[in-house]
């Protein structure tokens, strides 16, 4: 049973086949899940409760759901229809959901570590696809400050909102924590450049942990293990806090679907001679002449080259 709405009351009534009234309860948000249970918050009430759900449901951090029970006997009965979700790949190549009903992600790099070649655009895909509002954080800018300047005027000439910060200057975190009011985002980035710093600054809440690179190997603990949802303080304001990655993985997907994730290739949509056109060989392509008359930037387009060509790990 999928519920197409969410509701926003809560209503005592008699479930069918059950033998007695239970309190259906509307309007409740996962905040993390488990093996079969979930810990899910009241947006009416800002109550957490733990529910149990069965096989057959996999609700994900970020789920509307409805519930049966009361008291410390509650069940997920349904998921409401998801907005949209956040993916990535399973080892198959599939697309795994990892949390849903997302307004925004947070993309966060920073000068140590460094970010991995083509790991913004592969965020920025997942966010076009899934009709979510990209910001980027460069953080730990009090390291190197003039590091992601090409980086910031790149993608800021793609009309992509960019924050550069650094946690040791709470007044650089300002215009960090205004983009979380009246939204809910999702926090992405590799290990180690400081998202659990920032959700804390965010949460004004010191007991996430934060871990430190490895001086072996230059990379970052994964410090928050679980997908979690947190309610902050504004109304309709949450912030999902996901494990760190070394590199994002996309799920398989064709070249006309990774071209859909690149904005600027869309003002050439139905330009090029062949309809199916991959904007990799083809003549007549209109993505290959933009780029080669310079209104597409050389950058972007080898890095969708190489991430079209990375699909090939999943035949």
């Amino acid at each position: 049973m999928i519920v197409t709405e969410k509701k926003s009351y809560n209503t005592i009534d008699s479930y069918p086949g059950m033998t007695h009234n239970v309190v259906m309860i509307l309007k409740h948000r996962v905040r993390a899940t488990q093996k079969n249970t979930a810990w899910v918050f009241n947006t009416e009430t800002a109550e957490t409760s733990q529910a149990f759900f069965s096989r057959k449901l996999k609700p994900i951090c970020g789920d509307y759901v409805e519930l049966v029970g009361s008291g410390t006997d509650l069940k997920i009965q349904s998921i409401c229809e998801r907005d949209n979700t956040f993916d990535r790949a399973d080892r198959k190549g599939r697309p795994q959901h990892i949390a849903a009903n997302i307004d925004q992600m947070v993309i966060v790099l920073a000068v140590e570590p460094a970010p991995t070649r083509d790991i913004i655009n592969r965020y920025l895909i997942a966010a076009e696809l899934n009709r979510l509002k990209a910001v980027l954080v460069f953080n730990k800018s009090d390291l190197d400050s003039d590091i992601f300047d090409e980086d910031i005027k790149r993608y800021q000439a793609l009309s992509y909102a960019t924050i550069k910060c650094s946690t040791k200057d709470i007044g650089s975190l300002t215009a960090v924590n205004d983009i979380f009011l009246n939204k809910t985002s999702i926090i992405v980035g590799q290990s180690g450049v400081g998202k659990s710093s920032l959700s804390q600054f965010i949460l004004q809440d010191d007991s996430l942990k934060t871990g430190k690179l490895s001086q072996k190997t230059g990379k970052g603990a994964h410090t928050t293990s679980v997908t979690q949802l947190y309610p902050l303080k504004e109304a309709n304001s949450y912030l999902i806090d996901s494990p760190g990655v070394w590199e994002y993985g996309l799920w398989l997907m064709s070249a006309l679907d990774l071209a859909q994730g690149f904005i600027e290739f869309n003002v050439y949509a139905g330009q090029c001679k062949f309809s199916n056109c991959s904007h990799i060989h083809e003549p007549g392509c209109a993505i290959m002449a933009a780029t080669d008359a310079g209104e597409i930037m050389y950058e972007r387009y080898e890095s969708y080259l190489r991430i079209v060509d990375s699909m090939k790990y999943w035949s």
